[in-house]
């Protein structure tokens, strides 16, 4: 919280305290709706925003919006002034009276001043102050009359440097609130920080309690709507108070509460909300207020129109059998898309697919009402594809997925790597995307890692809707290139910026080398020029691999601008609550899908096989084979050295941290011994068959360019050895 400005009047002593409240940053949706279905379909995440909730219902006039403003917005130099400005010798001696705790005479003397408009802005600063005397007289009604005389004043034009207007709506409240119950302020400790916590205890209920609280409520409401946001830090203490379920009072109150249009919408949104600054309230408490509302129960001459939010609140509280009752009442009368998304949970719960499926169209075709705000739209969205991918209509489920992907990204990536097939995959990216024109773009002369394949982010390396789009296409290209229908995948490695290029885009003349590169590997004539092919080709896969056939989910996280990838699942079997939320050919499909072999950098063992079949056209005594064999070697050492990225084996939705199952798979994933056992073989094949080099001490290390011109010689020295060698053996016999 910020620190409280203290304004002192001239010679009074007068204290006029505010505060803010930092607001929440809003909520924490997981990225991924699919690393926990069961979670997924069936909790309901909040659905209030507590801040804007209450900011919404603050009533001001005209006059007040224009001419009262929160202390929160001011500059630091009227905020310093202490001093009520321009006092006269009457105001001076009335600040003297109060300062002495003469509230009779200050009292007399300043009720003349605040009537006195010769000098506006003493007579605001009059005004407040005689609230404060009334106050500690006790006459409290008179005090808020004077303390909303106060804002009057300003409302209606009246200087206020002190900002005193609207303090005065929170000390009118405070004043009224004090009738009902006590306030309390812990002292603050500096040292440990602890301390300076506000709390109200409801004493005693009149029979006009109940307006009484509802008068304050409006009071701080007032602030809210004009920005003073210690308005909302008091409606939190006051329902703090309110749903203590030891005070017998409070239980009284909160029974009238539930009753009252303005509190009740308060009440809901108070425990409905996600704003971790405004989250106070206990387990108790929450059933203390639910069972108030139960206990109110549906009155039909109340004509509530808040019933699905009560349904959201019995949801979320576990008692289904209310939260039916109260959703099915309010999606009768008025249907709003929040009842429709109660009613789809409460149907999943009961094992009833389809009649889920129908609440959630339904709740996407009622988003207008305004029942959720946009996170909660989006999250229905992309709940409705899960529920869809569940029933085994994968294409489907990535349709009603891609209107949100930039929410599930994530989701989007699984379903489009794993789950679909290249033709489905295909067929998807042709209708949904298209290469957007950027005269503007930069063409990329420099094909590297990191921006080579995810042409979709900004300059501030944050994701777009349009460059998902491209990215999606990138996807498509690298998949197909592991498919190995290289030609097919071209086209969808084609940026933004290809037109801009003057001659061949970098990228595309890498997919041309790559293509030649493995053709020629197979077809050319000569055996060595096979073998200078392959190497060419092994290079271009360590050096450009993750670009050309990098997963972007398992197994090798292709990361973009993220240094640790996606997080992306490795499908429904890893984790048990996703079993009854899939079907059997979603596995199927997820584990065809994977790369061979299924390591990260899995690109770097098929230039490592490259390298190897390079290997066996050569001369074993051959400088390029030694140097193809330290470089191969170098590739596995650097593969085995690499760090795992825990992002692959954390799940932020499963109900246990690393299962057994999936503690397997990410020992599997992030062993090392497998690029290991691949590097010391590929040195024991050098000590096996390769000569003596200069670069063997630290083989791996410092490779030299293989030498492939010199092999034509090494194969004619070692032809005529071998002729030599026969005529000594015939000459011999």
């Amino acid at each position: 919280m910020k620190q409280s400005v203290r304004v002192l009047c001239y010679c009074v002593g007068l204290t006029v305290l505010t505060s803010t409240v930092v607001i929440a940053c809003g909520p924490f949706f997981p990225w991924q709706l699919l690393d926990n279905r069961k979670q997924t379909l069936l909790d309901l995440p909040s659905t209030d925003t507590f801040s804007q909730k209450i900011k919404n219902l603050g009533v001001v006039t005209a006059q007040e919006k224009q001419n009262l403003f929160s202390a929160d917005n001011v500059n630091l130099l009227a905020s310093e002034q202490t001093t009520c400005p321009n006092t006269d010798e009457a105001y001076k001696k009335a600040a003297t009276l109060f300062h002495d705790k003469q509230w009779e005479e200050a009292r007399s003397a300043f009720a003349l001043l605040a009537y006195n408009d010769k000098n506006a802005a003493q007579q605001v600063c009059a005004k407040y102050t005689l609230g404060r005397i009334e106050k500690e007289l006790g006459h409290f009604e008179d005090a808020v009359q004077s303390f909303n005389g106060t804002a009057y004043l300003v409302a209606n034009g009246a200087p206020d440097p002190l900002h005193l207007g609207i303090a005065a709506y929170g000390e009118a409240a405070g004043v009224i609130l004090d009738q009902i119950g006590k306030r309390i302020t812990t002292p603050y400790n500096p040292k440990d920080d602890s301390g300076g916590i506000t709390l109200w205890n409801v004493g005693g209920v009149k029979e006009d309690s109940l307006l009484q609280l509802q008068r304050a409520v409006e009071l701080y409401l007032k602030q809210v709507k004009l920005g003073e946001n210690s308005g909302l830090s008091s409606i939190v203490i006051i329902l703090k108070g309110l749903s203590d379920p030891k005070n017998p009072d409070a239980k009284l109150l909160l029974d009238q509460a539930v009753h009252n249009p303005l509190l009740r919408k308060i009440l809901l949104a108070y425990v409905l909300t996600d704003e971790i600054d405004y989250r106070t309230y206990s387990k108790e408490q929450t059933q203390n207020i639910l069972q108030a509302f139960v206990k109110a129960g549906i009155d039909q001459k109340n004509h509530y129109d808040d019933l699905g939010s009560l349904g959201a609140f019995a949801y979320q509280n576990n008692d289904m059998d209310k939260a039916q009752v109260f959703a099915q009442y309010d999606w009768q009368k008025n249907q709003k898309a929040l009842d429709a998304w109660v009613l789809a949970k409460i149907a999943l719960r009961k094992g009833d697919k389809e009649k889920g499926q129908e609440f959630y169209h339904q709740a996407i075709a009622h988003f207008n009402d305004g029942s959720l705000r946009k996170d909660n739209i989006q999250r229905v969205q992309g709940e409705r594809a899960v529920l869809t991918l569940s029933q085994g209509n994968f294409v489907q489920a990535l349709e009603e997925l891609w209107p949100v992907r930039d929410s599930y990204w994530g989701d989007v990536v699984y379903l489009a790597e794993n789950v679909l097939t290249p033709d489905e995959l295909k067929r998807f990216v042709n209708i949904h995307t298209t290469v957007p024109r950027d005269r503007q773009a930069v063409c990329d002369q420099e094909v590297s890692n990191e921006n080579y394949y995810d042409q979709d982010t900004d300059k501030y390396y944050g994701y777009n809707l349009a460059g998902r789009s491209m990215a999606l296409r990138h996807l498509l290209a690298r998949r197909l290139m592991r498919a190995g229908r290289i030609q097919e995948a071209i086209p969808y490695f084609v940026t933004s910026a290809d037109a801009n290029c003057k001659g061949i885009p970098q990228h595309v003349q890498l997919e041309r080398d790559y293509i030649k590169a493995t053709t020629d590997m197979r077809r050319s004539f000569w055996a060595t020029d096979r073998a200078k092919a392959a190497w060419k080709a092994a290079v271009i896969l360590r050096r450009h691999g993750m670009a050309l056939m990098g997963t972007s989910g398992y197994p090798d996280q292709n990361p973009g601008d993220y240094a640790y990838g996606i997080s992306q699942m490795m499908g429904p079997v890893h984790n048990s609550n996703n079993k009854p939320w899939s079907v059997s050919t979603e596995q199927v499909r997820t584990g065809a899908s994977w790369p061979i072999p299924n390591h990260r950098f899995h690109y770097r063992y098929l230039a490592t096989q490259d390298v190897l079949y390079a290997a066996s056209l050569i001369p074993h005594q051959s400088q390029a084979y030694a140097a193809i064999l330290c470089h191969a070697n170098g590739w596995m050492q650097d593969t085995s050295n690499y760090g795992s990225p825990p992002a692959i084996y954390y799940y932020p939705n499963s109900d246990s941290y690393e299962s057994a199952e999936e503690h397997a798979q990410v020992s599997l994933w992030k062993n090392s011994s497998y690029a290991n056992a691949k590097s010391v073989a590929l040195y024991n094949l050098y000590l096996k068959n390769g000569p003596v080099v200069s670069f063997a001490t630290h083989f791996g290390y410092n490779c030299p360019e293989p030498q492939f011109g010199a092999v034509t010689k090494v194969k004619r020295d070692l032809f005529w050895k071998k002729l030599r060698s026969s005529f000594h053996f015939l000459k011999g016999q």
